[in-house]
């Protein structure tokens, strides 16, 4: 599979050479254009391979994978050295740095290595018998309009007694703090039974405050604060840089006087549950505290002194297994009657583990597999229950499972391996991150590489083998997660074949070849050498309190995912790596000018103090640019003159000041896809606000003006057609102009608060033929004095979220009657208002809409109206 992988890598690395057209000798385009056909072959083979082999690459041996990762090495210093012409800002081409540039010798070289796995491949596909073994396929591509099934809401079955006896906990009279222990073994569902029970729609109701946080074995406790912060005040604000004392007392201060639920998910130690208690204040008003763990004597540690009550769990039986694979493969339909009897095999060979049983549904579910007898007693067979325990059975099954993947999946599930225990994972890093290594091929069927990595990870969600953490307000995947036990597989299979280590937090030097090493820092300030040349990627994972210097002999580093290594570093580490593709680092003042001159870098992730910095527009040029984020504000530098532009592949920018429009930007800037702005003070004459409508590829828009230049300023402007999600923070739009943002036909998110420049009252009365897609409304309503809406106006609306809205006393009962609502949530408004959403919760449970539901955050008093 690292073969695999690197072999995927090589391909793009030829692709984008054969692109240099002005840079590549005519005679070695046609060179490089063969090895592309030949690579594009063996990559084909390899697929097609594995798929008729159940997921084995037995024939690639320690020599084939060496040739693969000499050869990219090779096609790399080619491509660094056609590509850099240029020697200033501390980037300089090969022959700068006093290195011999023989482009023969790297074509020749890697040419040799490309033309040994081509023969080794024809060999095996000579060798390959006619037998068509494709019938035995577990692994089959999922055609593209699958979707991601909610396995959340699926693993349930068999937790009726279980869900009712927490339930029964949690709303017993006892008025003083109650711990309430889920314990039980990997893989049989505690975190499910928990999160089932916190999510039930009445303790909203019943808790004042509701709060979620993971431990894990391996944790930080200030993380864990920070994250508990978050959770109970719903904010996404950064907490995480103060220090522990004060973290503690302000979530002390959020659950003081109130009655809270508080879940402590994957504890493993009875130290863990010590750093956390004495934030719990007990007031004898019905808390309750829910807490799951594998390991019984943390549960009895934990529990409550005087009633040590324990819910142990238990393995599903033979029916409960199999009615849930039944619900995971079939969903709403009955298992065909020729399955049946393979079917409660398989189930009862899993062991009764809930987790066991998704994943090997993950297997059978594919279209092309699912009504196959043959592919049921094949996986029957090896699945059988002929170990001694139920973990080690349990264990066999996922690496199974594994190995059945198609092999197109395979990088890019192991590569989770990377990040460290129970996290969240962030869906948009983690996609860059793919396309850095060259995980994901170009497919017809999807306009970039992000679209087909996505589709990758619902794939792997789809299988069981991924977690929905969180979906974002689009339905798209925000977040993903790992089971600790598909994850400690991950590790084992990816040290295994080469393709990523974890190198320890005391480790100071590393020597160990491999390709890709991870590791988490725990120091507030440490030195690392890695030693090994033959390293590609580097991905480091700390807390904003420690710093990490770092030495690096390689000069092949194509990912340093870093953000505890600082400017100076940075420009150490980057003066030798031409290849660099992914680069996230922090800045203590300014950004290194040398960023803008390297030729493959196609991501720059930025964290830095709160201050505004200024960076070259050479960023806007650099050839290969698709994302430039930073966590806060920063300027470009326009020079006078811009010269000859050229459209860029620019697809993100985050967090830019005082943008301007010109035509120009908006030339180079054609496929961008996601852009925040923030203004303050600035002359809108000069910002061109009437080009923006040019920026036609556009789906996701945030402005945020902090200021205004003149007190009656007011938005008229265009937004881009395609516009599916727009955020707009202080921007002066009057109600009476919404028509502007209602004409964009796929709009499905839009927030509006702070409106400025309201000086009077206003009326917004909504028209059929607007807001066709609109599924998600947050507004502050400023100036909003009426309200009139129909259910044709909204007629996708889910969710509507009122913050304030200072001036209205109702919601339209327009809104009551959409078909497709699902929730309503009010923070700090009238009581009216309230009352109106209440009604209106009325209205959609006697329609028989049960999942409805209302969250009121806080009410506003009844001051003076200041508009009225």
């Amino acid at each position: 599979m690292a073969a695999y992988a690197a072999l995927l890598a090589l391909a793009r690395s030829l692709r984008e050479i054969e692109d240099l057209q002005q840079y590549v000798d005519p005679l070695h385009k046609e060179i490089i254009i063969s090895l592309h056909e030949k690579v594009d072959f063996i990559v084909t083979f390899f697929e097609d391979y594995s798929d008729k082999h159940l997921g084995k690459l037995d024939f690639v041996g320690n020599g084939i994978r060496k040739a693969a990762y000499e050869a990219q090495d090779f096609m790399d210093s080619y491509h660094c050295s056609v590509s850099t012409t240029e020697n200033d800002d501390g980037i300089s081409s090969s022959a700068a740095n006093g290195e011999e540039v023989n482009l023969d010798g790297d074509l020749t070289m890697a040419s040799e290595r490309i033309d040994f796995i081509l023969g080794e491949t024809m060999t095996t596909k000579n060798r390959d018998t006619a037998q068509d073994l494709r019938s035995l396929s577990y692994s089959s591509p999922v055609d593209n309009s699958s979707t991601v099934q909610a396995t959340d809401k699926k693993m349930v079955v068999g937790f009726d007694d279980d869900l009712i006896a927490i339930k029964e906990r949690l709303y017993e009279d006892a008025a003083e703090l109650q711990i309430i222990p889920i314990v039980g073994m990997g893989g049989i569902g505690k975190t499910t039974l928990a999160r089932r029970a916190y999510d039930d729609s009445l303790f909203s109701q019943y808790f004042d405050k509701c709060g979620w946080i993971t431990v894990s074995q391996e944790y930080q406790r200030r993380d864990i604060l920070s994250g508990l912060f978050k959770s109970l005040t719903k904010s996404d604000d950064n907490q995480s840089d103060e220090c522990e004392a004060v973290l503690a007392k302000l979530v002390y201060q959020n659950l003081i006087g109130r009655r809270y639920l508080i879940a402590v998910d994957d504890i493993w130690s009875a130290e863990a549950w010590d750093d956390l208690k004495m934030i719990f204040p007990d007031e004898g008003n019905g808390s309750r505290i829910l807490l799951t763990t594998r390991l019984l004597d943390v549960a009895s540690y934990a529990g409550s002194s005087d009633d040590p009550w324990v819910h142990q769990m238990k393995c599903l039986n033979e029916d409960q297994s199999w009615k849930l694979l039944q619900e995971r493969v079939f969903v709403q339909q009955s298992c065909p009657p020729q399955l049946v009897e393979v079917g409660k095999k398989i189930a009862k060979n899993c062991g009764g583990l809930p987790l066991t049983i998704v994943v090997v549904a993950g297997l059978l579910i594919s279209p092309e597999n699912v009504m196959r007898e043959e592919v049921w007693e094949n996986i029957s067979d090896n699945i059988s229950s002929r170990e001694p325990t139920i973990a080690i059975q349990c264990s066999k099954i996922l690496c199974f499972s594994y190995d059945r993947l198609p092999l197109r999946l395979k990088p890019c599930f192991l590569y989770i391996a990377a990040f460290p225990e129970d996290s969240e994972i962030d869906v948009s890093n983690l996609l860059r991150l793919w396309v850095a290594e060259g995980f994901l091929k170009p497919n017809d069927g999807f306009k970039c590489l992000e679209d087909v990595g996505e589709h990758y990870l619902e794939d792997l969600v789809k299988r069981s083998l991924l977690l929905v953490s969180k979906k974002g307000l689009d339905g798209k995947l925000k977040s993903v997660g790992i089971h600790d036990m598909l994850r400690e597989i991950c590790i084992t299979k990816a040290e295994e074949e080469g393709f990523l280590n974890h190198v320890s937090s005391k480790t100071e030097l590393v020597e160990n070849p491999c390709r890709r090493l991870t590791f988490q820092i725990t120091k507030k300030n440490q030195e690392l050498e890695i030693r090994d040349s033959s390293v590609r990627s580097i991905l480091v994972f700390s807390n904003q309190y420690s710093t990490l210097r770092l030495h690096v002999r390689s000069r092949h580093i194509c990912i340093l995912d870093a953000p505890s290594i600082f400017g100076t570093n940075v420009t150490q580490i980057i003066s030798t790596s031409h290849n660099l593709r992914y680069l996230h680092f922090s800045i203590w003042d300014r950004s290194p000018v040398s960023i803008s001159k390297l030729p493959t870098l196609e991501t720059i992730v930025v964290r830095k103090d709160d201050f505004t910095l200024e960076i070259p527009y050479e960023y806007l040029k650099m050839p290969k640019l698709r994302h430039l984020i930073f966590d806060s504000s920063f300027v470009f530098s326009y020079p006078s003159d811009m010269g000859i532009v050229h459209e860029s592949g620019l697809q993100t920018i985050e967090s830019v000041q005082d943008f301007v429009f010109s035509e120009e930007i908006i030339k180079i800037l054609a496929n961008l896809k996601k852009l925040s702005v923030v203004y303050e003070y600035r002359n809108w004459n000069d910002i061109n606000f009437d080009n923006l409508s040019n920026l036609r590829n556009l789906e996701d828009l945030q402005i945020t003006m902090w200021s205004l230049p003149g007190p009656s300023m007011t938005w008229k402007h265009d937004f881009p057609m395609g516009l599916k999600m727009l955020s707009l923070k202080g921007v002066p739009l009057p109600w009476e102009n919404m028509t502007i943002i209602g004409s964009l036909p796929n709009l499905q998110v839009l927030k509006m608060v702070r409106i400025m420049n309201v000086s009077k009252p206003s009326e917004w009365t909504t028209v059929e033929g607007e807001f066709l897609q609109l599924k998600y409304f947050y507004s502050t309503l400023d100036g909003l004095v009426k309200w009139e809406t129909e259910k044709e106006h909204l007629p996708c609306l889910e969710t509507l979220i009122l913050e304030g809205a200072r001036h209205i006393h109702e919601i339209p009962s327009g809104i009551g009657e959409i078909d497709t609502l699902q929730y309503i949530e009010l923070r700090y408004c009238e009581t009216s208002v309230v009352d109106s959403a209440e009604q209106i919760q009325s209205l959609q449970h006697e329609n028989g809409n049960d999942a409805f539901r209302v969250r009121v955050v806080g009410f506003r008093g009844n001051e003076d109206d200041d508009l009225l």
